[in-house]
């Protein structure tokens, strides 16, 4: 029988799966990281970021990333190694599957190249190349999953985070989103969010399937 336990700091860290009981409902989730008392996990239905605090008013009830997965319809993500020294190899897996809002971000900051997260500073600077390769390799994930973040905090709109983020990570530089080009973008992510949105339904239909497919052979064996 599985347990379900107090959400507290000591749960739900290092990309851990389960269900995550709040007051407004249980939510299948990933656990990403506590600061403070303040808990944030990311819902494996649509990539939004659910922030807990660890009061012993919610519960968490461990599940394989395997399973987790199987029930959210979406793949398991891939890990390096075994065991105790198992890692992620992609911390924004769950991003990846789940959120239009993560998967618009990365795609007009890569193909637009509009700068974000650490590489802003350095457009700031005049050093950066528009690229994200090196040092900048992974700054759109990050700069989208902050800005998801954001919304959870906040409880505010894409529109207002987005610009709230560029700012704070420019270091409060003014007209920062107009002159980088994001205050232009933001128009246009909401169809891009479409798009998405429309092609992640199509992605766990087909993910569906296999899983079925994968537990009628293992019935036949």
């Amino acid at each position: 029988m599985t347990r379900t336990v107090p959400y507290t700091w000591r749960i739900g860290v290092d990309n851990a799966f389960g269900y995550l009981t709040r007051r407004d409902g249980t939510h299948l989730v990933e656990s990403r990281r506590f600061l403070g008392a303040v808990g944030l996990a990311v819902s494996l239905s649509d990539g939004s970021a659910l922030l807990t605090t660890a009061d012993g008013q919610s519960s968490w009830q461990p599940l394989t990333p395997q399973r987790a997965c199987e029930l959210a319809a979406i793949p398991a993500p891939s890990v390096d190694g075994a065991a105790e020294t198992q890692r992620r190899l992609d911390p924004f897996h769950v991003e990846r599957h789940t959120s239009p809002v993560f998967l618009a971000i990365v795609e007009f900051a890569r193909t637009r190249r509009l700068p974000c997260a650490h590489a802003l500073r350095a457009w700031l600077a005049g050093k950066w190349d528009g690229t994200f390769d090196g040092p900048y390799l992974e700054q759109p994930e990050t700069f989208a999953a902050s800005v998801i973040e954001r919304i959870a905090h906040t409880g505010g709109q894409l529109e207002d985070a987005l610009p709230a983020q560029l700012l704070a990570d420019s270091l409060e530089h003014p007209a920062v989103a107009q002159a980088s080009g994001w205050r232009a973008a933001l128009g246009e992510l909401p169809s891009a969010i479409a798009r998405f949105t429309h092609q992640l339904a199509h992605d766990r239909s087909a993910q569906q399937a296999a899983n079925a497919a994968a537990s009628s052979q293992l019935t036949l064996v």
